[in-house]
């Protein structure tokens, strides 16, 4: 850890054996891919990686001799974070699969990965810039989150190119961030991460899909208190002292804001599905620690919005982590911490 700045981790292919760099590298991205040397032996192998937690989101800086990569079901059960994944290629090339869809990343290149969601890449010798966002921190409307999974941003494009020098310094200045700082940066990253998002899957930064910062903060407090089973219009408007009419109109695009939280809800709740454990009560738990005042209301609601019961579901979420495919969640993990201590609270927003 550094003394000043950010908390960070670092690891220095030079310092190490090639046995030692591999199983820092594979234990450092467990809570984002199970990673693997594309020859399959480590004769060749090397990695470095250097990350800083902003609090708000993740960067990271990152050189890699060829390798795939995989984020499978079991894993984003396990992990159960509902964040992005926005990756600048500095060099190198990526071929991958998001969801199925097949396609390619090139050196300049901007993609993104929805964290929520499985995928599966090659690639040649790699240098990344990477940054580890939550969701509400970036200001897209649902419709347009819905097709980010995969998304390319050209890195010749205009758009492409401002997001790539933003990364780039960002990555060159990380160490030094502290939270005024760093706060900073994640507002300017923020809007360029929008409006460069936007322009990968409309083809231009449309104002129809970027979300204006009033409604951005709403659903940042709703973020902050899904385990609040109180969480109501009612409650926002109070906090935001907004009228009924104002606050239902801002989220009819979204379809409404009871549907709304529901479905941020029961997101989280799927994404938890492996932190519950097994036995009475089970049910009940995943409820209440999702915002919901009843386990029979939730088990509704769950069925209704992904085709199976709570303990259905929490059925094929056992025997994907009896597969092994789960990856190892310990308290080592430092990862896993850093995602699930991320929150739009340090933005300010």
């Amino acid at each position: 850890m550094t003394d000043q700045g950010a908390p960070s981790q670092i690891i220095r292919s030079a310092a190490m054996s090639r046995e030692d760099n591999f199983a820092q590298w594979h234990s450092g991205l467990a809570s984002l891919f199970e990673a693997k040397p594309l020859d399959g032996a480590l004769d060749r192998f090397s990695a470095d990686l250097a990350t800083y937690n902003l609090g708000s989101f993740l960067i990271g800086h990152s050189k890699a001799s060829p390798q795939s990569f995989k984020r499978d079901a079991g894993l984003v059960s396990a992990v159960g974070v509902d964040h992005l994944l926005v990756q600048l290629y500095v060099n190198g090339d990526c071929e991958f699969s998001a969801d199925g869809y097949e396609t390619r990343g090139k050196t300049g290149d901007i993609v993104c990965f929805d964290l929520s969601r499985q995928m599966q890449s090659r690639t040649t010798d790699l240098e990344t810039i990477s940054l580890v966002v939550p969701r509400q921190l970036v200001r897209l409307a649902p419709k347009t989150f819905d097709t980010l999974h995969g998304a390319v941003l050209d890195g010749e494009t205009s758009l492409g190119i401002l997001l790539r020098e933003h990364l780039l310094s960002m990555a060159k200045v990380a160490p030094r961030l502290g939270a005024p700082d760093g706060k900073l940066a994640t507002e300017v990253a923020a809007v360029l991460i929008s409006a460069g998002l936007s322009a990968a899957v409309t083809g231009q930064a449309s104002d129809t899909d970027l979300v204006g910062t009033g409604l951005q903060a709403i659903q940042s407090y709703i973020e902050r208190n899904l385990v609040d089973e109180h969480l109501s219009a009612e409650m926002i408007m109070r906090h935001f002292g907004l009228s009924r009419s104002a606050l239902y109109r801002t989220f009819e695009p979204l379809g409404g804001i009871a549907e709304y939280i529901r479905d941020r809800r029961l997101n989280r709740a799927l994404l938890r599905l492996s932190s519950v454990g097994s036995g009475r009560g089970v049910v009940a738990k995943l409820a209440y620690m999702n915002g919901f005042s009843n386990e029979a209301a939730f088990s509704r609601a769950f069925r209704q919005r992904f085709g199976m019961n709570p303990r259905e579901a929490l059925a094929e979420a056992e025997k994907r982590a009896a597969s092994g495919r789960a990856t190892d969640l310990t308290q080592d993990n430092w990862m896993q911490a850093w995602l699930h201590g991320l929150s739009v609270a340090h933005a300010g927003v």
